[in-house]
């Protein structure tokens, strides 16, 4: 679990404002750099991130060499599906009404989002291919080296943000700032995961599960199990884009609304923190359920029960919200 919450914290909260830092020090047209990445990156997370959850397959279904070829090759299609869809918002009418007439923004951040939204590509493919092996590694208890990946992840992004702050791409295309220090870290997570998948794992398991396993898992298996979890996430994640869309609309496009956006995109990640690591609660049971099947693969001599799993739950919870309210009692005390 401390993993998880440690790609959660970092990435997803710390690490988002060094991105947004980025983008920020431009000295031109920050703002509205600010806006468009902000509508792209959310719009991406909500329409491609929950193949993000593919590592949940990989956490219950990946018991042999034959089912992770499976499991790699569902997210290459998807990928690929991915990457032509955001080449359509990119370059087609709908894209142009998705970004600039649904968001009623001036046509300089609708062009701005969608070269951003282009850019963005392939990053989905990339999470999804780390958080595959990932999950093969959390399976195996191997939650040491998933957390130095979330870390070498955090780290390879801050450094390429500094990096790229002295580049010629400040003043020819300030976007690709956080775009490419975003890939730069994911290809380090994601080669640090697989080359962990290959030292550790690979001639461990099996070339295909036997009945002992709960059988061979199918294309068709895996993805009937990922859609409800990709659904609950996408679910989540329409959060921001609903208020970037309320919000620019409400202000009519205007420069106020482009500020608004920017603003949002900046503080998001922050009220995030408290609470947007709880998600990752529900890869506990899976991992330490005795009745799976496919737990018997792995050698551990862990007692962990389902009373433990419930507890555990409950500590995390409490422990969100004790977070959240000194958060909002240091915020109040502060005015």
């Amino acid at each position: 679990m401390l993993p998880r919450v440690l790609h959660c914290f970092l990435c997803l909260s710390l690490l988002q404002q060094a991105l947004n830092r980025g983008i920020a020090a431009v000295k031109e047209d920050a703002v509205e750099m600010l806006a468009s990445y902000g509508l792209a990156y959310s719009l991406m997370k909500f329409f491609t991130g929950p193949m993000s959850d593919f590592k949940n397959v990989g956490l219950v279904f990946v018991n042999s060499k034959r089912d992770r070829t499976k499991a790699v090759l569902c997210m290459v299609v998807a990928g690929a599906v991915a990457a032509v869809f955001h080449t359509l918002i990119a370059y087609s009418d709908l894209g142009y009404y998705i970004i600039n007439k649904l968001h009623h923004v001036d046509e300089s951040v609708g062009s701005k989002t969608r070269r951003a939204f282009l850019y963005l590509a392939a990053f989905p493919f990339m999470d999804a291919m780390a958080w595959t092996h990932a999950g093969i590694l959390l399976k195996h208890k191997y939650s040491f080296l998933v957390g130095c990946a979330s870390i070498s992840d955090v780290i390879a992004q801050v450094v390429f943000v500094a990096i790229l702050l002295h580049s010629h791409l400040e003043c020819r295309e300030p976007l690709l700032i956080p775009i490419l220090s975003l890939y730069m870290g994911a290809l380090v997570r994601c080669t640090t995961l697989c080359l962990g998948y290959y030292r550790n794992i690979h001639d461990v398991i099996p070339d295909r599960s036997g009945p002992e396993m709960g059988g061979e898992a199918t294309i068709r298996k895996m993805l009937s199990f990922w859609w409800p979890l990709a659904l609950i996430l996408a679910t989540q994640r329409i959060s921001r884009p609903i208020v970037n869309l309320f919000v620019s609309r409400d202000l009519g496009g205007s420069s106020s609304a482009t500020e608004a956006v920017a603003i949002l995109t900046a503080t998001y990640p922050v009220g995030h923190m408290p609470y947007g690591w709880l998600t990752e609660i529900r890869a506990v049971y899976p991992a330490f359920d005795k009745n799976n099947p496919s737990n018997k693969l792995v050698n551990t001599n862990s007692t962990v029960t389902a009373t433990h799993i419930k507890k555990f739950t409950f500590v995390c919870m409490a422990l969100s919200l004790t977070v959240r309210n000194l958060c909002s009692i240091v915020w109040l005390s502060s005015k």
